[in-house]
């Protein structure tokens, strides 16, 4: 059991006093020596805030996130006087406060953090009290360089939990939810989804940005490899256990090139149904799919090499087809960053270095993080070296 923790409550955790009062006894139970609380707006007082805010009308970026804010610090006051009347020593950090941690970009509504200076008043404001005394700190919420509020966009209070974590060298951050964990599925969709044991980040980073409220997808960029990060239910009896754990990390220092060869490219000329794409990849059987695409009239599917005579004779089944097409020896880049899924222009990019070597691009297709981009194996070390050029510049 590590030592140091980060807790994150969200907004439905702390909708009403007596959810708020569970909340600090989950807190004071927990078996951590030192702990930060990171906590969101009670309920729905950021949307409602948000509602006001449109009728208005004109109301600027500055003013916006100054009253936004009041959600949060109006919690954090709360949250520290739950826990003191549970007889623990609390305090409540604010952004207008001078040990405020969080320095940010003057986006107003969707700050980046400044990695340097946060890290350092972090270390300078927030670590000295470990151990004394519970800092419960405003999720969502940052300060420029001349003092003004600024938001981290929707679901930042998770961005918040996940910086903090990082830069007190936490054993654990821990995300406090309504259900139990991550579950399989959406429970208001299907209520018979399971809970989840155990996610690696890049699951989880996938999961999220396919449209799951679970974390916000660029908070994961700030967890490190070796530290625990949990989501677990808000009636868990003690949240030092269970949930769903988060392994792994997400590299964003650099893009991550791979490459694999020997791929057979098929091309089926069909109706394009969810019967027939059934059919195809049965047909396939257990062979790795590495990428998909489909047109109007026709499905391409590429997979490893190998029984080609096999393939093509089990596909003549699939109702429907008018022809089937092959292309052995294919190769595939598969670029990896987490960024590509938030700034537009790589696709691009990755295109227009390939075309300046003559290289002719068979299929691109992404998913999330990964850009896959298929061509011919004999071209495949010159359009490692062309990508690599840019995604390092």
């Amino acid at each position: 059991m590590g030592n140091r923790a980060v807790i994150k409550f969200g907004g439905a955790d702390l909708s009403t006093g007596e959810r708020i009062m569970q909340a600090a006894k989950m807190v004071v139970q927990s078996p951590y020596e030192e702990i930060i609380v990171v906590v969101s707006a009670m309920g729905k007082m950021t949307d409602n805030l948000m509602v006001t805010i449109s009728q208005l009308g004109g109301v600027s970026d500055a003013d916006y996130a100054e009253i936004i804010s009041m959600g949060e610090r109006i919690s954090a006051r709360i949250f520290s006087s739950a826990l003191k009347a549970l007889g623990a020593q609390a305090v409540f950090i604010d952004p207008v406060n001078t040990n405020w941690p969080i320095i940010t970009d003057s986006n107003y509504r969707n700050a980046e953090p400044s990695l340097k200076e946060t890290k350092n008043r972090v270390q300078r404001f927030l670590i000295p009290l470990l151990g004394a005394t519970i800092p419960v700190v405003c999720g969502f919420l940052g300060k420029d360089d001349e003092g003004k509020i600024t938001t981290l966009g929707r679901g930042g209070s998770d961005t918040t939990a996940l910086l903090l974590a990082n830069f007190v060298d936490a054993d654990e951050t821990i995300l406090v939810k309504d259900t139990s964990g991550v579950l399989s599925a959406d429970p208001k969709i299907f209520p018979r989804a399971r809970p989840i044991d155990k996610l690696d980040v890049h699951e989880m980073f996938d999961l999220v940005q396919g449209g799951a409220k679970i974390v916000k997808a660029e908070a994961l960029k700030y967890k490190p490899p070796n530290q625990k990060l949990r989501v677990v239910s808000f009636s868990s009896e003690n949240i030092a256990r269970g949930g769903t754990e988060i392994t792994g990390s997400l590299n964003t220092d650099s893009v991550k090139i791979n490459s694999l060869e020997n791929l057979l490219e098929i091309n089926v000329v069909c109706e394009v149904n969810s019967r027939n794409l059934m059919e195809i990849f049965s047909l396939i059987k257990q062979k790795p799919i590495y990428g998909v695409s489909s047109g109007k009239r026709s499905v391409t599917v590429f997979t490893t090499d190998g029984d080609v005579n096999g393939i093509i004779e089990r596909l003549h089944s699939v109702k429907g087809l008018k022809a089937i097409s092959h292309r052995e020896k294919v190769a595939m880049l598969q670029v990896v960053h987490p960024s590509f899924i938030d700034s537009p222009g790589y696709i691009a990019g990755i295109s227009s270095a390939l075309s300046q070597k003559g290289i002719n691009i068979l299929e691109v297709t992404t998913s999330k993080a990964s850009i896959n981009v298929f061509i011919e194996g004999n071209e495949l070390q010159s359009a490692i070296e062309s990508i690599g050029e840019i995604v390092e510049s």
